[in-house]
Formats: structure tokens, C-alpha cells, sequence
């Protein structure tokens, strides 16, 4: 299995959305980047300071999908600044502050997509680095900020050079020798007239391979299954498990979960519309992906529910290995090591037989900090769990009020859950 710089097993992996093209030759901006940091202070506190990988989203130009195959000038909308010189140097303080909260901070790009405003588009056409449809012409692979996207043609692109001076390029603009990884957004491989779906889907493994040779991990959207004639398979086999470490959006069968290890394969969240059994969240939980909540009104109180509800589970399961699955439909249970079970039921977690998680509330051992649990409920309510310490600290993390330290009873502690608010236990 390949070595990667992070273990994204047992990391968080968000994004956040700045900006989009206002489509009037101005960015559309969600978050400055002095913003971006503001709500990195609060998720890490949120947090309890878990490890997180965060990718900036509309982070270029005029924003999110603007000037593919370009990545290499900054937004100066969302830096604040007046040139985009200043706008990468305010893209670098970011950087460097974001290590300050257990963040690294890096970039979401599109190696598949070009447009025609892009200062590239006429030199691509001229090579023939596009792919083309049964007509000869450029082919529409999709609409995006009302401009039409089209697919750049891997095999040749890479062959010509023409990828590794962008990658390089790119790989110029930041320290990716510190940041160590990077998120490729859309990395499809699409048909076209005299396209070998086989030549373009080893392509995008060599693409890969470039960054990874340069020491940097690529993470995607999906899990790739093209087939031979270019359609597209929730179920058919992926070529590149084993080349990226971390997919955005995954599409898993049961099958999938208990072959490819989080250690070969982490994620993301299964995608309602994409994934047709949701209910195997339910035992193997995920990565809450941020860029729908950060910002929004009152965020930080529905990010810690998710992070709590969702994140926790997924970071301690991830700790044990997956031996089976009995059971069927809902009464479906995921069995790992050391005595640890997922129900999808009441979405009841144990170990031993002892409760850990059932529906909204939870005492669980937070595996990125030494002897501390995260405790949590969605509702006001009390439970008891055995931690096996005589006495603990209880710190609230969130509105809650309840803290100080407590004497256990025979290494058992009972909790005033307070509602919506999360605890940290650590022992003493």
C-alpha cells in the first residue's frame, strides 16, 4: 500500500467556499480570507483541536471554477488585497496562522475542466490537448457559473508536457513541501471521438503519481469507475483506490467497507442521490465536509452537533479493523475488533457491551487527545458510562456549564447532559 503524508483516517477533511465569478467581471465573495480564519479559530475550538485538513474552494481568480486549466493567481477579492501578488502573500499568512489551530490549509482545484476564458484555451485548442466530441468539436462536459466547461485530453496534455509545467507551476505558488496535499476536484475521465477511456484513466493515475512523486497527496471527489466506453458505475471497479487517500463524495457497498480498509480509503460522506443504501452511514459514519455550515447563521452550534454526532464515532471506529456484517437491512450490525459494534438501529455504538453512542447522545474515547472522551447529546437528558478513572476533569466545550472535576463511582461517571452542548472528560 503507498505510503501518504497524512493519515486521513483519523483527520478531518473540509472545505470552504470564498468566492464564485459574479459573472460581471467582479468575484462574488462568501468569506475574506481574514474571515477564513476567524471560523478556523472557532472549528478548532469546537474541536477540541482534532486534526483537520481544510481546502479552500473559489480560492483563484474570480473564484470557485474560474480560468480552468489556470490555478496560478490568487483572488485578490477574497485576500482583501489590490494585486494578486498581495493576495498570495495573504494567501500564505493564512497558511501559516491556520497551523496555529491543528489546521493545514490547502488548496481545491479542477484538473479536468478548461473554458474559453481562460488564458489557456487557445493554446489547448491549437495542441489538441481538448477532447472532442463525434462532431470534431471542443465537447461540453458540463455549465458552470453560466460558462460551458470542456474536458482536457490527460494523455496527451501529460505526454506534451503541457501538465507538468501547469503542476509545477502551481506547485510554485505555495509551500506544498509543508502543505502536503492537495484536492482534485471532478477528476472524471470522459469519452470522445478517438478517446481510449483505458490510455486517459492511466493517465490521471501518472497525474497523480507527479504529485505524489513530489510529495504531495492528491484527494478527489469520487471513486473513479468509468468503464471501458466511458459510462459511469456506482459499482464497477476503481483504478485509482490505492493512488489517493481520501474521496470526497463516496460511493460504498457493503462489500466496499469491509474490503477497503479507512487506513486505504477515507472519506467524506455518503451522497444521498449517488449512494442507494444511506443506512451504511449509520455504521460507519464519516467526515462532516463544513462548506455547507461554515458561515452560515448560526453555525458553530449545528457544526458541533455534526462533529459530535458524526465525526467522533467515525475518528474512533476508524482506530479498530472491520471484521463483518451481520444481520439484514436495518437490524445490520458492523463488527470490529476488541469487542466494538455498530448498530444501525438506534445508531447504537458498544464495546464490550457497554454503550457508547445510542441516537444523540454519546460518551466517546477522543482518539486524537491522550485519556479524554467527547460526551454530547442533541438533548437535555443524563447518562452514565464507565470510564474506568476515579476522578476526572469535565471541561464543556460550546454553551455548556457543567465542568469542574468529579469523583466517579467505581470508575462509572454520570452525565447532566445540558442539550446541544459537548463535554470534554479527561481523566486525572
Amino acid at each position: 500500500m503507498k505510503k501518504f503524508n497524512y493519515d486521513y483516517s483519523r483527520t478531518m477533511m473540509m472545505k470552504i467556499l470564498v468566492a464564485n465569478p459574479d459573472n460581471k467581471g467582479g468575484s462574488k465573495v462568501f468569506l475574506t480570507f481574514d474571515e477564513v480564519l476567524e471560523i478556523i479559530k472557532k472549528a478548532d475550538e469546537l474541536t477540541a483541536g482534532a486534526p483537520k485538513i481544510i481546502y479552500l474552494v473559489g480560492w483563484q481568480y474570480l473564484g470557485h471554477d474560474d480560468r480552468y486549466p489556470e490555478f496560478f493567481e490568487v483572488n485578490r477579492f477574497a485576500a482583501g488585497t489590490e494585486t494578486a501578488e498581495e493576495a498570495r502573500e495573504k494567501l500564505l499568512w493564512l497558511i501559516k496562522e491556520a497551523k496555529k489551530y491543528h489546521t493545514v490549509l490547502s488548496l481545491h482545484i479542477n484538473f479536468s475542466d478548461a473554458y474559453e476564458e481562460s488564458g489557456l484555451w487557445d493554446e489547448y485548442l491549437k495542441n489538441d490537448l481538448i477532447v472532442k466530441n463525434s462532431k470534431g468539436q471542443p465537447r461540453v462536459t458540463g455549465e458552470w457559473n453560466s460558462r460551458k466547461a470542456y474536458q482536457v485530453l490527460f494523455s496527451k496534455e501529460y505526454e506534451s508536457g503541457y501538465f507538468k509545467r501547469r503542476a509545477d507551476k502551481l506547485l510554485s505558488l505555495l509551500p506544498f513541501d509543508e502543505i502536503k496535499t492537495l484536492h482534485a476536484d471532478a477528476f472524471f475521465v470522459n469519452p470522445g471521438k478517438g478517446v481510449s477511456i483505458k490510455k486517459e484513466k492511466e493517465y490521471r493515475r501518472k497525474m497523480i503519481e507527479y504529485f505524489s512523486d513530489k510529495g504531495v497527496d492528491i484527494t478527489s471527489e469520487f471513486i473513479y469507475r468509468e468503464r471501458a466506453f466511458g459510462f459511469r458505475s456506482q459499482w464497477g471497479k476503481s483504478d485509482i483506490i490505492g493512488y489517493i487517500p481520501a474521496v470526497w463524495n463516496l460511493r460504498m457497498t457493503q462489500r466496499d467497507f469491509l474490503k477497503y480498509p479507512p487506513s486505504l480509503l477515507a472519506g467524506g460522506r455518503l451522497t444521498k442521490g449517488l449512494q442507494w443504501d444511506m443506512d451504511l452511514e449509520k455504521l460507519f459514519y464519516g467526515n462532516i465536509q463544513g462548506e455547507d455550515l461554515f458561515g452560515k447563521e448560526d453555525w458553530e452550534n449545528k457544526f458541533l452537533k455534526e462533529f459530535a454526532l458524526i465525526n467522533v464515532p467515525y475518528l474512533y471506529l476508524n482506530t479498530f479493523e472491520r471484521k463483518k456484517i451481520t444481520g439484514l437491512f436495518s437490524n445490520r450490525v458492523a463488527h470490529f475488533s476488541d469487542g466494538v459494534k455498530s448498530y444501525i438501529k438506534d445508531e447504537k455504538i458498544t464495546k464490550n457491551g457497554e454503550v457508547l453512542k445510542e441516537n444523540g447522545t454519546l460518551c466517546i474515547p477522543a482518539v486524537w487527545l491522550k485519556d479524554t472522551y467527547f460526551a454530547y447529546s442533541d438533548k437535555k437528558c443524563s447518562g452514565t458510562y464507565n470510564i474506568g478513572w476515579d476522578e476526572a476533569e469535565i471541561i464543556p466545550v460550546g454553551s455548556g456549564t457543567f465542568s469542574g472535576k468529579v469523583k466517579t463511582n467505581n470508575g462509572s461517571l454520570t452525565i447532566p447532559f445540558e442539550g446541544g452542548c459537548g463535554y470534554l472528560i479527561k481523566k486525572i
